[in-house]
């Protein structure tokens, strides 16, 4: 119908049809999804602060047999 319509006409389709766009829930979505990666993210962070000093005391023990065996 649009097809053989003047442009006014077009474009007020097209406005339309952009409004119905926008009352969809894929931008719901995407905003959950967000937060599930913001919480995952500062989680990571949590953790990598808790579990610093232990994952580096046990790299330096791994170094330090490492170069009992291995002298530079």
């Amino acid at each position: 119908m649009t097809e053989r319509c003047g442009p006014m006409v077009r474009l007020i389709a097209w406005v339309q049809e952009a409004k119905a766009g926008l009352r969809r829930e894929g931008g719901q979505t995407l905003l959950e999804y967000a937060l599930i990666i913001g919480f995952i993210g500062i989680g990571t962070i949590a953790a990598m602060i808790a579990l610093g000093p232990a994952i580096g005391d046990a790299f330096q023990s791994v170094t330090g047999v490492i170069e009992e065996y291995m002298p530079l």
